[in-house]
């Protein structure tokens, strides 16, 4: 339950900038492990790491399929004991390895980690309803993302409380 209140607080702090959540996934590693993930949006992308026990850190390579701490197994970092963000530029070869590592400080780290695009002045097309596609503005587009992440949290806690 704690950790659904923490998800969505960090989705709606997500939302509010200028940025567009595409994925989420919350999951665990142990100690001295990682778990690999595969990056195929495109555009400027940000990847957030959230530590919600534990110590995980972020690795990402557009050239290495399990990037590692290993300094020519890795493109970008980040390795600090809280929030780990790192930012994918557009012009990164997809796919983007993305790596997590559970510090061996650690039994288990288990962590949220967040992709957002980075929302930049004129990469964003109006709405078109024939075309069903795309938002008019920012604020539209918004207001409809949270509320499907209120509606999930708010299913989340519904089915915590009956299950």
């Amino acid at each position: 339950m704690k950790a659904t209140l923490i998800i969505a607080a960090l989705i709606t702090y997500a939302l509010a900038l200028d940025e567009e959540l595409l994925h989420y996934v919350s999951d665990d590693v142990p100690g001295g492990s990682y778990k690999y993930y595969s990056l195929t949006y495109d555009g400027h992308i940000k990847i957030r790491l959230i530590s919600l026990t534990g110590d995980a850190d972020l690795y990402a390579s557009q050239t290495i399929s399990k990037p590692t701490y290993e300094p020519d197994h890795y493109c970008l970092q980040s390795t600090t004991c809280g929030e780990d963000i790192i930012f994918i530029p557009k012009s990164f070869k997809r796919p983007v390895s993305i790596g997590v590592y559970g510090h061996p400080s650690h039994e288990i780290s288990k962590y949220t980690l967040l992709v957002s695009e980075i929302l930049i002045e004129g990469d964003i097309v109006p709405y078109d309803q024939a075309s069903g596609g795309t938002y008019k503005d920012r604020d539209t587009r918004k207001a409809h993302i949270l509320f499907l992440a209120h509606l999930r949290h708010l299913l989340d806690f519904l089915f915590g409380l009956l299950f």
